[in-house]
């Protein structure tokens, strides 16, 4: 019957409600305030806010009776004491005791406000008076109050509406470290997002919060939250109670938001945790342990997992395994930078048998160097102790640590076993850790792959002084931080116009321009290894190494300097540059000069001369000689080696025959003079491509062949005004027939189409690509042959343009039953940048990045056409002057939104697709995908020179 009232009386009151001036007014005949009232609807009156909006309640002209609303729920006014700086103003205002009763009619309450000093009750305002409604809230009579408050406000508090019983509906929480005996930590619970009603637990066993003071810094925190209250009797239901926080000052000195709190069958409680806006911990009370009943509800998991089972029965765990793909577990996230974590909490999860770990799909493994606490989802990140095992070394065990703040190796867990997989993965037992442990989360990294264009002549420079290992900071305030940069790519460290590199030893805190300087834990690597990976530490004020975070990749480059592949640090730190042995760009000891303080031996160890060369002295210079048995070819052509392929070449030359014809290897280059030869075995290597290592190369195209023209120059003697040394010209070209070289590369699975910008600027290729799947990860492997009622996913991919400038977007795709786009029998599939309404196509992506994609079902033509071939053109928009990304009506097939900078086009084509039913059994006949043949073009590729805006470069 109380319901039936209160229904009634709540749709009396909606059917009476009209809005006035942003505000809502009741509006009846009745008098009753619960139905004749204005709505009070400010977000920062809410005591869990932390912002201070300059509200001033003693500035408005109260008039009548308010209900209170936070962001459109019901709220009523706090009755506990608050904080300053929230609800808005600086001083919130709060009821000297509880609600009344529906029964009560109206009371009058006094009203309380907090004292900037820290003094709950400091401040007495004129009192109000209020009134229980029929709906379960209430409404106020508001007036001005106390002009001696300092901009006072009203605050409000709502609490959410509560849809299960929490008793059975409640998230397990045994973190034996929140006990009132442990101490020396300084964890804080605002690091947490809290949600929904948790249950206490030590160890297994059933604990609760104090009900009394507990002791400064205990409960592993700095301010100890225990409940100001006694815990509610089962009769009482859901009750409300205060939270107080513990400092040296006192017991109940921080005051803490109220909690809610249920005592539910089993003698256990539940408790509504809410987030903090300081450094505190909710405590459990050791004295109040007792067994868990036997008739426990199963805890509520914290977080969801990405958990699949591999289909394999091998009793191989490389092959029989759990996947846990969790994108918050990369510490490549940053997460201490938003403080705060995922909620993972790895010792609440049974973990049981073998698991390989992913990354948004991507196989990941554990990390094996430290991260700093909170970068994996939990508080503490768990990192490996030892490299992993190799295919031969089976299953080993490893140690697992995790990091405290910036101390790595605080937590020492339970060891777990791993192993190497044939495929370049590892799996691992993971087990349950220890629950002393706050919130351990397992990390998981994606490890860098290869990259696809040589470093070494694919990198930014990055000359900055500051970066100096010799130059102090001096105000730690005034610190560069490489966090806030966005690294992309290879870089080469200069200093002032000459090669640097990254100091392999301790750098002294505060040096290098910031507060962390960061040097290489470990030596740089040679030629011969190819690119590595690398330690990087930050130096802090008590360690040297007292900063890690994600390796790096580096590479030894001809030229004798190094790249790296800098990445975005977590903390104020920067990657230092070491002065001390500076080389000038792009120079090269190939010939030593005879000095009077270094050995015969000395110098020609340098030279490395091969066995078929020997070390000898010519004119005051050392030098590798030819040996008798070294092959000798034509006079002149020094051993000439040629090497084309695609936009680039490679040459190679004797160096012991350049040397005896007078050439030291040292003064030889290409038509760029910063090209320079690299000794390798013996011979003088030289190198240039058409992206961003040109080296003074010239494209000839005339008509039937494209030419590739350079030289190898070198000068061996000259004066400031006069030459008379010898001066060597080596011509050298690679020449390609336009046919040939337009259909190079061409992968089977794609249609692509080259596109090559003027003067070298880079070059671009469009591929259209089907998948089997809508993760697009298993594309059709020479043949597409799908059947009617099928998907077919399409991948429409630029790659050679900067990502970070460009997108792609697909304006429009369309079937053809013969090879020819502009055939007069068509289907569309999207027009003008949104799926068609004559077809279910899904547009998954469009002008978001340099990949679109889209989906389609299968389709045949009518009539005697048995193929089908895909048409699509795209368009290159510039992020920076466009709003690329499309946005389409799912019901109307209409775009919300166009680009209007477009920066080229093109039309790309692909097929046939071969359809196949699966109800007939027939065979089928075999489709390969192929590159559309034009009428007008002789070649299965067209190259186009494009005029590029100046903005292409003008970053």
């Amino acid at each position: 019957m109380r319901f039936l009232i209160s229904l009634c009386m709540t749709l009396q009151l909606l059917n009476n409600v009209e809005r006035i001036d942003g505000q809502t007014s009741a509006t009846t005949l009745s008098t009753d305030p619960c139905f004749e009232y204005t709505v009070l609807d400010n977000l920062w009156r809410d005591i869990r806010g932390d912002q201070d909006n300059h509200g001033d309640d003693s500035l408005v002209e109260w008039n009548g009776w308010y209900r209170l609303y936070l962001n459109g729920e019901s709220a009523q006014m706090s009755e506990w004491c608050v904080r300053d700086r929230r609800c808005g103003s600086g001083n919130g205002l709060y009821l000297n005791g509880s609600h009344p009763q529906l029964e009560d009619g109206v009371v009058t309450r006094e009203v309380l406000g907090y004292h900037l000093r820290g003094q709950c009750d400091e401040f007495r305002s004129t009192p109000i008076q209020i009134k229980a409604c029929a709906g379960d809230y209430y409404v106020y009579k508001l007036v001005r109050p106390d002009e001696s408050v300092h901009r006072p406000s009203y605050c409000a508090v709502a609490f959410d509406s509560i849809s299960n019983d929490p008793c059975s509906n409640y998230v397990s929480l045994d973190q034996p470290w929140r006990a009132t005996n442990e101490s020396g930590l300084h964890i804080c619970d605002d690091f947490f997002s809290w949600k929904g009603w948790y249950r206490l637990f030590y160890n297994g066993m059933d604990i609760r919060m104090p009900e009394s003071c507990v002791s400064a810094y205990s409960c592993n925190t700095i301010r100890s939250l225990w409940l100001n209250g006694p815990h509610p009797q089962i009769e009482d239901g859901v009750v409300t109670r205060e939270v107080c926080g513990v400092e040296e000052s006192g017991c109940c000195d921080h005051i803490s938001l109220p909690i809610r709190v249920k005592a539910c069958p089993g003698n256990y409680y539940v408790y509504e945790f809410v987030k903090q806006s300081w450094c505190a911990s909710y405590c459990i009370d050791v004295s109040t342990i007792s067994p868990t009943a036997s008739t426990t509800p199963a805890p509520v998991s914290a977080f969801d997992m990405t958990l699949s089972t591999a289909a394999n029965t091998d009793d191989d765990p490389c092959y029989d395994y759990t996947i846990l793909d969790e994108q918050n577990r990369s510490p490549d996230d940053f997460l201490a930078v938003n403080n705060h974590t995922y909620g993972y909490d790895d010792t609440r999860i049974e973990w049981r048998g073998w698991y390989r770990l992913f990354i948004n799909g991507s196989s990941a493994q554990m990390p094996e160097w430290c991260f700093s606490y909170m970068s994996c989802g939990g508080f503490s990140s768990l990192w490996l102790d030892g490299s992993h095992p190799q295919l031969e070394d089976g299953v080993v065990t490893r140690d697992v640590y995790g990091s405290y703040y910036e101390l790595c190796s605080y937590y020492r867990s339970d060891p777990i076993q791993v192993k190497a997989c044939p495929g370049n993965y590892y799996v691992y037992k993971l087990v349950r850790l220890n629950r002393m442990i706050p919130a351990p989360a397992y990390c998981a990294v994606v490890v860098a792959s290869p990259p696809s264009v040589d470093p070494c002549y694919s990198y930014s420079s990055l000359d900055e002084p500051w970066r100096a290992d010799k130059t102090s900071t001096g105000d730690l305030s005034d610190s560069r931080c490489d966090s806030d940069a966005n690294w992309n790519g290879w870089y080469r460290l200069l200093y002032n116009g000459q090669s640097a590199q990254m100091p392999e030893s301790c750098v002294g805190y505060g040096m290098c321009g910031t507060s962390s300087p960061l040097w290489l834990n470990g030596p740089h690597p040679q030629l011969e290894d190819g690119v590595v990976t690398r330690k990087v530490c930050g130096s802090t004020g008590s360690d040297c190494c007292g900063y890690t975070f994600h390796p790096i990749q580096v590479k030894a480059c001809p030229g004798n300097y190094y790249v790296y592949e800098f990445l975005r640090p977590i903390y104020c730190a920067a990657y230092c540059a070491e002065v001390t042995n500076l080389t000038t760009m792009h120079t090269t000891t190939l010939a030593i000069p005879v000095t009077e303080t270094s050995g015969i031996g000395d110098r020609c160890s340098e030279l490395n001369c091969t066995e078929d060369e020997s070390c000898e002295e010519e004119h005051g210079v050392y030098g590798c000689f030819c040996n008798e048995n070294h092959y000798s070819s034509q006079h002149g052509s020094f051993d000439f080696i040629e090497t084309c392929e695609s936009s680039s070449g490679s040459m190679s030359l004797s160096r012991c025959q350049l040397f005896e014809a007078g050439f030291p290897s040292d003064i030889l280059h290409l038509n760029d003079p910063n090209c320079r030869g690299t000794v390798r075995n013996g011979r003088v290597e030289f190198y240039f491509d058409n992206n961003d290592h040109i080296c003074g190369t010239s494209l000839v195209a005339n008509g039937t062949h494209l030419i590739y023209d350079n030289f190898i120059l070198g000068d061996s003697g000259s004066g400031h005004i006069i030459r008379r040394g010898k001066y060597l010209r080596i011509h050298f070209s690679c020449v390609y027939s336009q046919t040939e070289s337009l259909s190079m590369d061409i992968n089977p699975l794609e249609s692509i189409v080259h596109r090559i910008l003027p003067a070298g600027q880079g070059t671009y290729q469009v591929s259209v690509i089907p998948y089997k799947d809508a993760e697009f990860t298993h594309p059709f492997t020479g043949t597409v042959n799908a059947e009617l009622v099928k998907n077919v996913f399409v991948e429409v991919r630029v790659d050679g343009v900067d990502s970070r400038q460009f997108a792609t977007v697909i304006d429009k795709c369309w079937a053809t039953p013969v090879n020819d786009p502009h055939y007069s029998v068509r289907w569309d599939l999207i027009v003008d940048m949104c799926p068609s309404l004559n077809d279910a196509v899904k547009l998954l992506q469009n002008g978001v990045s340099t990949s679109s994609r889209f989906s389609f079902s299968m389709l045949m033509f009518t009539t005697y056409f048995t193929k089908v071939y895909l048409h699509c053109s795209i368009h290159l928009c510039l992020l920076s002057d466009s709003i690329c990304s499309v946005h389409c009506d799912s019901k109307q097939g209409v775009r919300e939104g166009r680009s209007v900078d477009f920066h080229d086009s093109t039309s790309i084509s692909m097929g046939p697709f071969m359809w196949s039913d699966s109800n007939k059994g027939e065979q089928l006949p075999v489709f390969q995908v192929q590159v559309s043949r034009a009428p007008s073009l002789c070649a299965s590729l067209m190259v186009l020179l494009i005029s590029m805006m100046c903005v292409l470069i003008s970053f």
